[in-house]
């Protein structure tokens, strides 16, 4: 007979984990997992079946609910997870998609709009010491900057989001170059980092903190598939002080510093994780 009698679930820290079988996702949850029970969801039923069950096998406590995020019924199913199984300690959000991935409607719809509902779904659940990680990009950083395109991103659940979208993104172009995927890539990831320093003060007010990292370019399957597109991501990292690609860890230890009490007095930032690339170009035409 057990000493220390049954466990009280409303004990167990939680992590949820989008996007948790990409090579930033997968990273993330064997780090967290080390402590927390986790919940991880992806696109990639089969995946992400396979991984969840490789960590359980491993020692690890995991639970895959595969779905499209920009579901809203995804939304509702994890929120009631996660209830059902402790208090939600860490979030990270590292489901997104690249230009060389999908169209820039979905890009919006997956970087912007899925990562604000996913907020909202998670804010009913917080409580003091959680903290949220969300993945942005460098790209938020260097790419053109319209404040038009910002005020739309910035309320990503009008229903003529798209609409009112198109005619600018086609301007931007036409006036910077590129393509519209690259610029829907680079404004939908600086209105993650703008949604950080929007939902601080409320999640301050629930003792939570939320955060942003803009990697740099990743040795992982979509930084390589982005590097096969074209030359702009082999130039990234020649102009990147540290002068080599990123690796998934790299990231995944700064989101496990920001997610852990260590970190406590930062909230609402953006954590640059890039090898100095955006203070080597910044004001540059990259």
């Amino acid at each position: 007979m057990s000493l220390e009698g049954p466990i009280d679930r409303r004990q167990e820290r939680v992590a949820l984990i989008t996007g948790a079988v990409g090579g930033l996702g997968s990273t993330v949850a064997r780090l967290l997992g080390h402590t927390h029970v986790l919940v991880l969801t992806d696109g990639n039923a089969k995946k992400l079946e396979q991984f969840a069950s490789s960590l359980n096998r491993e020692g690890y406590r995991a639970t895959a609910l595969s779905g499209d995020l920009t579901d809203p019924v995804l939304h509702g199913i994890l929120a009631e997870h996660c209830k059902r199984t402790g208090a939600l300690r860490s979030i990270v959000n590292a489901a997104g998609l690249s230009p060389a991935q999908a169209d820039w409607q979905t890009i919006v719809n997956v970087n912007t709009v899925a990562a604000s509902q996913l907020v909202r779904t998670i804010e009913p659940l917080l409580t003091p010491g959680s903290a949220c990680v969300m993945i942005a990009s460098v790209a938020g950083h260097l790419g053109p900057v319209d404040a038009e395109i910002e005020a739309l991103l910035d309320n990503p659940h009008r229903a003529d989001l798209i609409d009112a979208l198109e005619p600018l993104l086609k301007k931007l172009t036409a006036v910077h170059g590129g393509t519209v995927e690259g610029h829907a890539y680079s404004l939908s990831k600086r209105a993650v980092i703008r949604l950080c320093e929007r939902q601080s003060l409320n999640w301050g007010n629930k003792g939570a903190r939320i955060n942003s990292i803009s990697p740099g370019v990743l040795s992982t399957a979509m930084g390589r598939l982005e590097a096969k597109r074209g030359d702009r991501a082999q130039a990234l990292i020649n102009s990147t002080p540290a002068g080599r690609w990123g690796n998934a860890m790299d990231v995944a230890k700064a989101a496990e510093f920001l997610l852990s009490d260590a970190a406590s007095y930062i909230t609402g930032s953006d954590f640059r994780v890039d090898g100095g690339a955006v203070a080597a170009l910044r004001g540059q035409n990259f």
